[in-house]
């Protein structure tokens, strides 16, 4: 995949391969990696940073393009087959009519077709991109024909009036597209679930929307808002949340998810020389259903027996105690362990990752939240997979 991204860029800009010297252990010839590198951390502080590049037409930009194809496509790539593994884990077959794979599927402000490509690598029947960026779509389509894969696209401007072309889908997918719509609009993400529920009147019966941004604060904190807005319009979000209500992370904190990966060798060393670090994909998601929401559980309850969301890495409490967040059926709490504490059925509590979907028998209330001790147990049920 990296090489045809290398291929794209190099005769996008005008570049002839043959003539590179490029080394044999990046892709990238000494002179290309210096400039591209420049690029990256340009985009990345434009993009992660000051925002300044958010919502502009950055593609149109030689430079900043090959920073995007060679740094930042590779990432949302990434993350899309993420999601894409989690949506078939947690519900078997995604389609609307009960077969495997992911369905027929439109991917909203999809650029030069990261999340497009992701999917059909990931089974999508058929996929249809949309992006307010010819240029952009071009690129698409071209790098899917470098892969012998089948892309359509469309020009669309999501912040318009008219209807996106084509359904029923099976899947719609936004990625990393809502943070840059409407940004700055004192409405902002009114708008923004304004347009995915305009959105949700293509979906096939059963069909799913994913919503996939940047794990930064700001823009996982309007994530999550709009996840709020659409859960009170009547949507279950059926990943990665359990709890159905008002995000329990906000006002002050946030909620992302976090993937262990292994990067191309040439994204690595444009990466080193970028001075930015990809050891960990971080993220912020959604997969949400048009459907009746399901009742919430009772806070005074005890939370054995339910299915919980680890939400936080591992932390160290000054009393020696290890907690994790958890979210699932009563809300968010810290769940907890003695760092010492020995017992058949508590190990799996030391070995969770973010992300984990865990069972727990045995809990007792604590002044900040839930203990656990050796006669507890703890069950893994889903593992937070990793991309090899």
């Amino acid at each position: 995949m990296y090489d045809t991204l290398l291929s794209v860029w190099r005769s996008s800009a005008g570049r002839r391969g043959a003539r590179e010297k490029v080394t044999r252990a990046g892709g990238l010839s000494p002179d290309e990696l210096h400039r591209v590198a420049a690029s990256v951390r340009e985009l990345s502080r434009g993009l992660t940073r000051d925002r300044a590049l958010a919502g502009e037409r950055y593609l149109s930009d030689p430079a900043l393009l090959g920073a995007y194809l060679l740094h930042f496509w590779p990432v949302s790539y990434c993350q899309a087959l993420l999601c894409a593994a989690m949506m078939r884990r947690a519900s078997g077959a995604m389609t609307a009519s009960g077969g495997s794979g992911l369905g027929t599927v439109l991917d909203v402000g999809a650029g030069p077709g990261a999340v497009s490509l992701a999917l059909l690598d990931s089974g999508a029947a058929r996929v249809t991109a949309l992006d307010r960026s010819g240029a952009a779509l071009s690129l698409a389509r071209r790098i899917a024909e470098a892969r012998d894969q089948e892309l359509a696209t469309h020009t669309w401007d999501a912040t318009g009036t008219t209807a996106p072309p084509g359904g029923p889908f099976d899947l719609i997918a936004l990625g990393h597209t809502l943070n840059e719509l409407w940004a700055g609009h004192p409405d902002r993400i009114g708008l923004r679930a304004q347009l995915v529920q305009r959105l949700a009147g293509q979906l096939a019966p059963n069909g799913r929307v994913l919503i996939l941004e940047p794990a930064l604060m700001s823009t996982a904190q309007e994530a999550i808002l709009v996840r709020d807005r659409l859960a009170a319009a009547g949507f279950v979000v059926e990943l990665p949340c359990i709890w159905q209500e008002a995000c329990p992370a906000l006002p002050d904190g946030t909620c992302h998810g976090e993937f262990e990966w292994s990067p191309p060798p040439a994204m690595v060393r444009l990466a080193h020389a970028a001075r930015i670090g990809r050891e960990t994909l971080k993220m912020a998601w959604f997969v949400l259903r048009k459907a009746p929401v399901p009742p919430v559980g009772d806070p005074a309850a005890s939370p054995d027996g339910g299915l919980y969301r680890v939400v936080s890495d591992p932390l160290l409490s000054k009393s020696g105690r290890v907690r994790y967040l958890v979210c699932g059926p009563l809300g968010r709490f810290a769940l907890s362990a003695a760092r010492g504490e020995r017992g058949p059925g508590l190990a799996p509590f030391f070995r969770l990752a973010r992300g984990d979907g865990i069972r727990f028998t045995g809990a007792v209330r604590r002044e900040t939240g839930w203990g656990l001790d050796p006669r507890c147990t703890v069950d893994v049920v889903q593992r937070t997979p990793r991309l090899e």
